[in-house]
């Protein structure tokens, strides 16, 4: 594992640093944005990211080589109005600003193109669908919590009405339904 950390830190065009993400816990969001040419992506990242952990990330998790150009700033929230804390208490209302938001734009070394919007927005097999569904559904009403009320157990309902009179009369002879080795076992 070292060995291809250390063969990785040799490869990128850049001094890689030692913090290895295997599970982000953290969300990055590419902005589409129209004013910006199409070598530069801007993203929201979170307030405590810095310019080296989008370097890093960009590059081990998409291959992506980011130029000499990054910049990133905190855009603050607006001011707005919280709500009374209690009705009993006279009316007034506490001033306060939400958490900010971080921006950063990249230059990229290869400019990236985003992909056209699709024109044709039905659903991909509408009759499938349909079907599972309504599948789905009647699987649903047979053995469902609420197959009782609804009627959808009434063959099973039937069977073992029919299998406990013919024990009751003696007709059958009772026998267990899973375990019938078991009670061989032990001399039953």
């Amino acid at each position: 594992m070292a060995s291809q950390l250390a063969n990785m830190a040799t490869h990128a065009p850049f001094k890689v640093g030692m913090k290895e993400v295997y599970l982000p816990n953290f969300k990055l969001i590419f902005k589409r944005t129209k004013h910006l040419p199409a070598n530069y992506a801007s993203f929201i990242v979170p307030l405590w990211f810095s310019k080296l952990d989008l370097r890093d990330y960009l590059y081990h998790a998409y291959n992506v080589r980011v130029g000499p150009v990054i910049r990133s700033y905190v855009e603050q929230g607006r001011i707005r109005q919280g709500q009374v804390p209690e009705p009993t208490r006279p009316q007034y209302k506490r001033w306060h600003r939400p958490r900010g938001t971080k921006h950063m734009t990249v230059e990229l070394e290869r400019p990236f193109a985003w992909p056209e919007r699709p024109t044709d927005l039905t659903p991909w097999n509408k009759e499938e669908t349909t079907m599972a569904s309504e599948e789905q559904q009647a699987y649903g009403e047979k053995v469902g919590p609420q197959a009782d009320q609804l009627g959808g157990r009434d063959d099973r309902r039937v069977a073992m009405r029919e299998q406990a009179k013919a024990l009751l009369e003696g007709k059958e002879k009772w026998k267990p339904g899973l375990s019938r080795g078991v009670g061989m076992a032990f001399g039953r």
